[in-house]
């Protein structure tokens, strides 16, 4: 089965293994587990985008974990902050445990960054998401 190009494609940058099994899990049972691509870290997630040459390939979204091994997700949004085709393409939207103000704060001084949500996400966002075919 192909993948139904009217879907959205998301990356889940998250070191939360555990919660990723569980969001494939759900998402294979509604045949949409191929829409979800997971990264460990931030500097994952920075090397996929940049090996992605055609436009039509980036993401749709991007759901961004804040503390993470290796390279955070504040390090990510300074990054992606300099990718000004990427900015114009992906949402990006922070999913965290955090519940400072402070980390609030720094995050959606970024233009780009569509929300700050706290974990745990629904499945019903995350399929709500990837079935949004009228952006």
């Amino acid at each position: 089965m192909g993948m139904n190009t009217e879907y959205k494609k998301i990356i889940f940058i998250d070191d939360d293994t555990e919660m990723m099994r569980i969001y494939n899990s759900i998402l294979e049972q509604k045949k949409l587990s191929d829409y979800l691509i997971h990264f460990e870290n931030a500097q994952q997630g920075i090397e996929y985008l940049k090996r992605i040459k055609n436009k039509e390939d980036l993401p749709d979204y991007i759901l961004l974990d804040l503390y993470m091994p290796v390279m955070d997700g504040f390090k990510f949004l300074q990054y992606f902050d300099k990718l000004k085709k990427l900015k114009e393409s992906i949402e990006v939207f922070v999913c965290t445990s955090s519940q400072k103000q402070d980390d609030r704060n720094k995050v959606m001084k970024y233009s780009f960054v569509s929300a700050y949500l706290e974990k745990p996400l629904s499945t019903d966002f995350l399929k709500l998401l990837i079935e949004d075919t009228v952006h």
